[in-house]
């Protein structure tokens, strides 16, 4: 540790973030991207079209649902709407141990049945951002670990870079380190709220996961005994034994429904508990509406009467609490504008700890005659897990549209496909010279991705089209957003090519003077 207080918070700042910072890279390129989660979704799943939602959907869905099976407990529709186009119907039949559910994605036009890809979608980054592939491993720990050495990162920081006002206006572009440097410090001033936010929210979601001694202490199950204590839901339908023919016109609940919620196609999903009982239940969530809390609102329903049911208890503040910064954190309530800010966000701080890596390893090579091994390592572990991590992504987008739609477990391989194509770029790097491996991967990526929306065409050239007929903006807006990321990653390659092209030149000089010199 050095002498003095500010010195310590320097080196502490330093050292934490070296340690898991491309750990800490990845947790936020993959949580930035999952801002918009359902709209890549829709990209990687083109079968499902541009489904609209309506409240017209859901009579013939309840006529759909009750050709299926008689003996069903329990109906669900889920909407499309404008982030996510998934127009799906599913039914649960009791079994001996548990209920088997069965589910059948529509087209909103026809209502003929939809055969989607097997994919993860957007979802691999939302979970990929909080479990690591790592579920059974301790996965959340690593993420907890990471969100809490953020936070020491943040604190820290604060103490490093004292003169917020002159960093913040100081940009300096002649050189790399001093560009590198200046934008490290102008990102951190941004996203300074932002960061803090983000990582004390990831600790606070899974507070009684990371302490569980005081659950444990005082109930049997722990955790989950605790969490069913404090959170309040709707009581379970006491069926009456009296067998009747279920609803099959929603109108009337539809029009009480929309006195409660006035915004336009508000419902996003139904549950018909026990249709075939007297005592059914209808009830319907409502779409994320601009509200913190993650607790979707509902309105229950008897069935038979169309009687509105009482509401749900409210819930304790302590659970309160929590639910609003798991809605801050993953803010499902964004709206457009909100939630492209919040990505950029996301960006800046990707920035922030990339360029904090590279500083690091810079400014001890500029300190030592002879490298050893750990700057070695440093270095490629910086090409793979900033140059590398993007080109994976991009891989990830190729194997969505390559791989056969008929081969088993392929979402799967969707996935090894970008653990892959990591791991491959961490080899790559221990064989070519660091400032190649830098300018070819990005340069890879950035001619990737500009030639994935033509590819994509290439495949089928209905998607895009039908996407511009319908006004689908979540296709439409991935693959320029695609556009965009390949261009600003083939400028990045441009600049850091010259840079190179210029050293070159400065190193060239003073070898032909001492020729001459020597020559004289």
């Amino acid at each position: 540790m050095k002498p003095d207080f500010r010195r310590s918070m320097i080196w502490l700042h330093t050292y934490s973030g070296l340690l898991i910072g491309w750990l800490i890279f990845a947790i936020f390129v993959t949580g930035t991207l999952s801002y918009f989660n359902h709209e890549i979704s829709q990209w990687m799943k083109p079968e499902l079209g541009s489904n609209k939602s309506s409240d017209k959907l859901l009579n013939k869905s309840l006529s759909l649902l009750n050709e299926q099976s008689d003996k069903s407990e329990r109906w669900q529709i889920r909407l499309p709407t404008e982030r996510n186009n998934h127009f799906v119907i599913s039914w649960s039949i009791p079994d001996i141990k548990r209920a088997k559910r069965f589910s059948m994605t529509l087209d909103s036009q026809t209502f003929n049945e939809i055969e989607v890809r097997d994919t993860n979608g957007g979802n691999f980054f939302r979970t990929f951002h909080y479990t690591l592939e790592l579920r059974q491993y301790g996965g959340r720990y690593i993420a907890g670990i990471a969100a809490m050495v953020m936070l020491i990162g943040i604190f820290t920081g604060v103490y490093t870079h004292r003169r917020f006002f002159k960093d913040f206006f100081t940009i300096r572009l002649n050189k790399l380190m001093k560009t590198l440097t200046d934008t490290h410090a102008v990102m951190g001033v941004i996203t300074l709220p932002f960061c803090f936010v983000i990582s004390f929210s990831a600790l606070l979601i899974y507070i009684g996961i990371y302490m569980p001694f005081s659950a444990q202490y005082h109930f049997d199950n722990g955790y989950r005994d605790l969490n069913s204590k404090v959170s309040t839901s709707l009581p379970k339908v006491i069926t009456s034994n009296i067998a009747v023919e279920p609803i099959t016109d929603l109108t009337p609940i539809v029009n009480i429904v929309k006195s409660h919620w006035a915004e336009n196609s508000a419902i996003k999903r139904v549950v018909y508990d026990q249709p075939y009982d007297f005592n059914g239940r209808i009830i319907v969530y409502r779409k994320p509406f601009i509200s913190l809390t993650n607790k979707l609102e509902v309105l229950a329903f008897h069935a038979k009467s169309g009687e509105l049911l009482a509401p749900i208890e409210p819930e304790r503040t302590a659970r309160k609490i929590r639910r609003i910064f798991y809605g801050l954190h993953e803010a499902h309530f964004a709206q457009p504008v909100l939630r492209w800010l919040l990505f950029f966000m996301g960006v800046a701080s990707c920035i922030l700890i990339g360029s904090g890596l590279i500083i690091w390893l810079k400014k001890r090579l500029d300190k030592v005659k002879k490298r050893h091994f750990g700057h070695t390592l440093v270095e490629k572990l910086n090409i793979a897990g900033i140059a590398g991590l993007l080109l994976a992504i991009t891989s990830y987008f190729y194997a969505n549209r390559i791989i056969p739609l008929s081969i088993t477990s392929r979402a799967e391989l969707e996935v090894n496909t970008f653990l892959c194509v990591w791991l491959i770029c961490l080899i790559y790097s221990f064989f070519r010279s660091t400032s190649k491996a830098w300018s070819e991967i990005l340069f890879f990526t950035g001619l990737a991705l500009l030639l994935l929306p033509l590819i994509d065409f290439l495949i089928e050239s209905n998607w895009l089209i039908q996407a511009i007929e319908y006004k689908n903006m979540a296709y439409i807006g991935f693959d320029l957003a695609i556009i965009v990321s390949g261009g600003v990653c083939l400028s990045i390659y441009k600049w850091l090519k010259g840079i190179r092209a210029k050293s070159e030149v400065k190193n060239i000089k003073p070898e032909i003077k001492t020729k001459v010199g020597a020559l004289c």
